[in-house]
């Protein structure tokens, strides 16, 4: 699927009627280093045209936390034209600060 250019979905979401969601992705060819994180944006690791993958900073902690999206054991993502991500399953944040969230049209949904 096409999606816009981020600089250009930044411009849309700036509009009056529109609202930015917490998160937008972002593509890298490598893993980034926990300092590159943007609390706004999940980075999707695509290495030779195959997602491995998604990186964010833990919304509670700051942790950088990685899902693999390959494999057996993985998350799947959606993401949309405004490059609004959906994670699945949620995320636990189990080696840290216990951070349980998931992440629907890029907005965080805190689990009880």
């Amino acid at each position: 699927m096409q999606r816009l250019p981020l600089t250009i979905v930044e411009l849309i979401f700036r509009l009056p009627f529109m609202r930015r969601p917490r998160y937008l992705m972002q593509t890298a060819a490598e893993t980034p280093a926990t300092e590159e994180l943007r609390e706004n944006a999940i980075v999707l690791e695509i290495r030779d045209g195959y997602l491995k993958w998604a990186h964010l900073a833990c919304p509670k902690c700051g942790d950088h936390i990685q899902l693999p999206l390959a494999g057996k054991e993985r998350w799947s993502v959606n993401v949309d034209y405004l490059r609004r991500p959906t994670l699945a399953p949620s995320i636990w944040e189990t080696d840290s600060c216990g951070a349980h969230f998931f992440v629907k049209k890029g907005e965080l949904l805190w689990c009880a």
